[in-house]
């Protein structure tokens, strides 16, 4: 079993752990068990579910909805939604609402486009890729990385050549060659990407982190005078205030 086809089956896993003695799920918990990152997605996306639940359980149906559902009765005929119509709608505009109200508490910060756009690119390369540099040079950046309470490296420290040239993993975003290397802290699996920075991409990002959260995981990008940085976890953006 792969860890996409772990998640695949852990995203129907109900977050009560009623599931928990389903022969089902069996092997992707015991694979979610042994992998801190597929451990740290799992968590995120259990407390997800649970908020979404949870919204929805506060949402009182219109009167008479549930007799005209089982009654098969559709809306658009006129003897079974006389006095239900407007209450029906009504009440799929409060659901919608509640919905939107969790996926927006999901979403810290209004980041600036720029911003955004490169942290989806981390999330994306994040956990859709293969990863894994080598080099003596990206090896010393992450054991200096995993150290508890170390700070991320600013651009004093970063050999942007020598870590390129000695094998370091390199991709390309809008034309620029991006380093990355994966570490782990405290249990939690981290990405680290680098890109030379060519202008300002966003007033957020200049004055301080900018934290984006999607579905996928959540991402921290700042700046320093040389460099633009991301930093991308499915651990959850509290995860990643505690590094910054």
């Amino acid at each position: 079993m792969t860890i996409e086809e772990a998640k695949f089956i852990l995203s129907a896993f109900r977050p009560n752990g009623s599931d928990a003695g389903s022969a089902t799920f069996c092997d992707a918990l015991h694979m979610a068990g042994d992998d801190p990152m597929l451990k740290a997605w799992f968590a995120q996306s259990r407390a997800h579910d649970e908020a979404v639940a949870g919204k929805l359980r506060q949402i009182n149906p219109p009167e008479g909805l549930r007799e005209a559902i089982l009654a098969g009765v559709r809306v658009s005929d006129p003897r079974g939604s006389k006095g239900l119509g407007w209450g029906w709608i009504a009440g799929l505009a409060a659901a919608a609402a509640l919905v939107i109200g969790v996926f927006s508490i999901r979403a810290p910060v209004h980041p600036e486009s720029g911003a955004s756009t490169l942290a989806g690119f981390a999330i994306s390369d994040m956990v859709n890729q293969r990863h894994g540099s080598s080099g003596e040079p990206a090896s010393a950046l992450v054991a200096e990385l995993r150290v508890k309470g170390a700070k991320m490296p600013s651009a004093e420290q970063i050999d942007f050549e020598r870590l390129r040239d000695t094998g370091c993993r390199t991709l390309n975003f809008a034309g620029h060659d991006v380093l990355e290397v994966c570490f782990l802290r405290e249990g939690a699996q981290y990405h680290f990407y680098v890109t030379r920075r060519d202008g300002p991409i966003g007033n957020s990002v200049t004055k301080g982190p900018t934290f984006v959260s999607k579905a996928a995981g959540a991402a921290a990008v700042w700046s320093d005078t040389r460099f633009d940085y991301v930093l991308a976890t499915t651990a959850g953006v509290e995860a990643l205030r505690r590094l910054l």
